[in-house]
């Protein structure tokens, strides 16, 4: 199902056979979305040349694209390889040829003012019991104050749509390792239909369902809807469903995108090439890698992945790998497809180099912050981040102003496998997507009329 609210002839990708061929004259990185949409990649793409921002910025097409986590560099000045040809040790290597795909496509912007009426038909497909509450930003149906009754959070803004629940067992979401209970679970078929009455009321019904994700006697079902007609990558709802046929606790959006500006695109062959460079930048990968031998794409899919733009989320035309794995079970790696000269750095880089110097050796990754919440001496700051990641937030105070910062970290060791499936050891791998989440920090006094500051870049904080 396309989750798209446009007439599909505005937004189906531009034909490659019309395509107006551009000449590549630009060094760039952008973000990789990896194995399930949690692991980001700083990617790298090359050519040489002073004319690098010509065709972007002389008004001939759209403005560049800032993709957090993209750094434009010089450093990279080599002739390239053979376009699909592994670059060093284990690279990608296709096994056949690639589709060339579109000639140009549209991101899209996620983003929905979900009603009261829509939150309490999910509510009641979660059988929650009594009425809608509006909150700061949020709808919230259900609940306690000791956390046992079933309760579902709703992002309601004009940027909305992102939604959590939880079956009152107050089993986080991203727990590790996984409580799941013993007992045997539900097949994939009774899976699959135990999350329908939550698809119906998201407008998902029609979405990709894959219910392959047995732990102990739980089940996890991840929909992946299709936008604008293309498939996505990251932009999943997620349920586990126990051995009774009841959801334990379950995330996602509406899938409600806008459509953006149009860019020129390259095809499968180009943007694998790419996606070597950026891997021999970063001294190789694991997936499906046997010793120095490069990994087999068996495939490639024009999609839209998951990305971050300035920290807000955003959905890139893509190519979609898939990756074969020697011990089986195959899984996907992306790679934006938006043609190099098309992309820049944002404000909010997580990777070094950026121009504010937030990042760099020794320094952590930072997230960036969307706004701000005060409580007292204790300042609740939101943003967009991974489920698999836990965040710790500082605060830098001034007598005019604080500066905030939030920090990334990876969870202990013990999630298994890389495929966003089971590991080895048995237990179940965190779901690999991202949502709108809230971290604390205590001020040593009050806020008063102290401006919040981004520490990356210094900019304001708007306040919820």
């Amino acid at each position: 199902m396309s989750t798209d609210q446009s007439p599909e002839t505005e937004d189906r990708p531009a034909s490659r056979s019309r395509r107006r061929r551009l000449s590549v004259a630009a060094v760039a990185t952008a973000v990789l979305l990896a194995g399930g949409g949690g692991a980001y990649w700083a990617s790298s793409a090359s050519s040489g040349g002073a004319d690098s921002e010509s065709a972007a910025a002389d008004g001939d097409g759209p403005p560049k694209l800032a993709l957090d986590g993209t750094t434009a560099s010089g450093q990279d000045g080599g002739e390239g390889i053979a376009p699909g040809e592994p670059m060093g040790p284990r690279g990608y290597r296709a096994e056949g040829e690639l589709p060339d795909g579109p000639e140009s496509a549209a991101v899209r912007k996620p983003g929905h003012r979900v009603s009261r009426a829509e939150a309490a038909r999910l509510a009641k497909a979660f059988e929650i019991e009594g009425g809608v509450e509006a909150e700061a930003g949020r709808w919230q149906a259900g609940g306690d104050s000791k956390g046992k009754d079933p309760r579902l959070t709703v992002e309601r803004g004009a940027g909305g749509g992102a939604w959590t629940y939880q079956n009152g067992g107050t089993v986080p979401l991203d727990a590790d390792p996984d409580p799941a209970p013993g007992g045997e679970p539900l097949s994939a078929a009774d899976a699959k239909k135990a999350v329908r009455p939550a698809l119906r009321a998201l407008g998902l019904q029609d979405a990709s369902l894959d219910a392959g994700s047995p732990v102990g006697g739980t089940r996890t079902v991840t929909a992946s809807p299709e936008v604008a007609g293309l498939p996505t990558h990251g932009w999943d709802s997620t349920f586990v469903v126990d051995d009774k046929g009841a959801v334990t606790r379950a995330q996602g959006n509406w899938g409600r995108t806008r459509k953006g500006e149009v860019y020129p695109v390259d095809s499968a062959t180009a943007t694998l090439d790419r996606l070597n460079k950026a891997e021999q930048a970063r001294g190789g990968h694991r997936e499906g890698a046997q010793g120095n031998e490069p990994t087999r794409i068996g495939g490639a899919s024009f999609g839209l992945a998951l990305e971050r733009s300035h920290g807000e989320p955003l959905l890139v035309p893509a190519w979609i790998y898939r990756v074969k794995r020697s011990g089986g079970g195959d899984l996907e790696v992306t790679h934006p497809a938006v043609s190099p000269e098309y992309l820049k750095p944002s404000k909010t880089s997580a990777h070094p180099p950026v121009p504010d110097g937030s990042t760099g050796p020794g320094k952590k990754p930072t997230q960036a912050v969307e706004s701000y919440e005060v409580h007292g001496r204790t300042l609740e700051l939101s943003f967009w981040g991974g489920v698999c990641d836990t965040y710790q937030a500082e605060a830098e105070e001034s007598g005019s102003a604080v500066r905030v910062s939030v920090e990334a970290g990876e969870k202990k060791d013990g999630k298994g496998g890389e495929d966003g499936k089971d590991g080895k050891d048995g237990k179940e791998v965190c779901v690999k997507i991202a949502k709108r989440q809230t971290v604390e920090v205590e001020l040593d006094r009050k806020l008063g009329d102290r401006k919040v500051l981004d520490a990356r870049n210094g900019e304001k904080l708007p306040r919820k």
